[in-house]
């Protein structure tokens, strides 16, 4: 019994760990883009990003998620940028670099982009977080949120009452 309330008490600080981390960083990005008025949020030299078009189906999709590291070193061929465009971020992969001139184009575009900066890129793709759409869907609907508090709070009143129990018995 002893191992057992170890492990829930390492498991329920764990939850709290990790609930208050989403937390520091909802709010961090709330202060930057928000109060700050910053185009996207800098998290320790990344930012994530939502991929809003189909140019680059097959690699990204809709509604996928992707974590950028802000910066425009070490840029090649292949690597895929998330750049600013007619005032709009565009996520493409580089097919050229000419000195200054970046081409780069979406997966499935038949043509090119026009030429961009280095002053233009955002950052580099790093990780492609896909079917985000789908845990979206399910995490903002209010019947799932309100269902998945009630069992949290239950089941850490199960845990806690067993705890209290189990003290009255020894």
């Amino acid at each position: 019994m002893k191992v057992f309330k170890i492990i829930n008490n390492i498991l329920i600080s764990l939850l709290i760990i990790i609930l208050l981390f989403i937390l520091f960083l909802v709010i961090y990005s709330f202060i930057q883009i928000d109060i700050q008025k910053k185009e996207y949020c800098n998290l320790f030299g990344y930012s994530i990003f939502q991929i809003e078009t189909a140019s680059m189906s097959g690699t990204m999709e809709i509604e996928d998620i992707i974590i950028v590291k802000l910066g425009n070193e070490n840029l090649k061929t292949k690597d895929i940028i998330t750049f600013w465009q007619d005032n709009n971020l565009v996520t493409h992969r580089i097919i050229n670099i000419n000195n200054e001139s970046i081409i780069t184009k979406g997966d499935i575009n038949s043509d090119v982009d026009k030429p961009i900066t280095k002053s233009d890129v955002v950052g580099k793709v790093e990780i492609i977080i896909p079917e985000v759409k789908v845990w979206k869907a399910v995490f903002t609907d209010i019947k799932v949120v309100i269902s998945s508090v009630i069992t949290l709070v239950l089941f850490i009143l199960l845990l806690s009452y067993k705890e209290k129990v189990g003290e009255k018995d020894v």
